[in-house]
């Protein structure tokens, strides 16, 4: 495998990345972005996807060792910061009010990491699962007079994220395919409540005989199947652990997330059969709708798809590499003396 590269459009800048420095350039990346449509006065969209708290767990030189939560801790606070230039920068060019800003994550605490991956609380297991610690995530919806300051419990997706957006801006959405993202607009900008009532949960890796892993009506949620995911082979919860294998429930396993987010109390299922018949339609419908892409993962390795920077080089793929100061990329992290 090659170095992992810091590529911007179809140059690699570095091979392997600083990371000592990266989060600095995201940043004036997404600095430069906000200034150049501002002097426009061009609507943008602008997607920031950070590394941090990912692993390799890193944080930028001023922010190492800056916190008593050790590696997991400096790189948040570095997080932080980011966000924070980025928010000063729309408010440097006036666009602060007239910004929609949505921040979030992609999926829950990878466990296996102990204290370097973070924590799920309450809620059952961490990344790789089908269960809430897996899945659910916090997220921040700003747009000073169009988004009321509190908080609300309304289900949504991260896949509500295309078309909220694709209304916001007057984008016609794809006729072509079935869009499977609801618009926030109603909770988000109003007084309404959302239109999403359910989702379906597939397991990493999923095949289209094994159906939905596991699927939530209103605050109702029946796990099918499930495997382990990212925790360790000691974790306490074995469904969490890595090595524990795909298991199928029969009967399903129901649980009522208004009373028991973490998932611990098995529904009776005679005394909640409608509310079964519902999530079994769901299961069945989205099941017979859905079409599976067609995996590039599964097609096969190829040098040639690889990003090198000195392509043809030898000996591959270690000589893939830009003039970057060993002393910085080659360090993760500066332990405490």
């Amino acid at each position: 495998m090659v170095p992992c590269p810091l590529v911007e459009n179809d140059t690699i800048l570095q091979q392997p990345a600083d990371l000592l420095t990266l989060t600095e350039k995201y940043v004036q990346a997404a600095k430069s972005i906000i200034k150049t449509n501002a002097d426009q006065s061009q609507p943008f969209f602008l997607y920031f996807a950070f590394q941090h708290t990912h692993q390799p767990q890193f944080a930028s030189e001023k922010f190492t060792n800056s916190t008593l939560r050790g590696p997991f801790g400096d790189s948040l606070a570095n997080l932080d910061w980011a966000v924070g230039e980025v928010m000063s920068t729309l408010k440097l060019y006036g666009l602060d009010d007239n910004t929609f800003v949505f921040f979030t994550s992609d999926n829950g605490p990878a466990q296996i990491h102990e204290r370097r991956g973070g924590n799920a609380g309450l809620l059952r297991c961490g990344k790789g699962t089908t269960w809430e610690g897996g899945m659910r995530e916090p997220a921040i919806a700003r747009w000073p007079g169009k988004i009321k300051p509190g908080k609300t419990t309304e289900l949504a997706a991260t896949i509500d994220l295309f078309p909220t957006i694709a209304r916001l801006t007057g984008a016609a959405m794809p006729n072509n395919v079935t869009i499977d993202g609801i618009d926030m607009s109603p909770f988000l900008f109003g007084n309404g409540t959302s239109d999403r009532d359910y989702y379906v949960y597939y397991s990493t890796e999923p095949v289209s005989e094994m159906g939905p892993a596991a699927v939530r009506w209103t605050h109702y949620k029946a796990h099918f199947h499930s495997k382990g995911g990212l925790s360790p082979d000691v974790y306490p919860d074995e469904v969490c652990r890595a090595n524990y294998p795909l298991h199928y429930y029969d009967p399903p396993l129901l649980y009522d997330l208004n009373q028991d987010p973490g998932e611990i109390y098995n529904l009776k299922l005679d005394e909640h059969v409608q509310v079964m018949e519902n999530i079994e339609k769901i299961r069945d419908y989205f099941q017979s709708t859905v079409v599976f892409g067609v995996s590039q993962v599964d097609s096969g390795v190829s040098d040639d798809a690889e990003l090198c920077a000195k392509p043809g080089c030898s000996p591959f793929p270690s000589c893939c590499t830009t003039k970057t100061p060993s002393s910085h990329w080659d360090t993760f992290y500066r332990p405490h003396p």
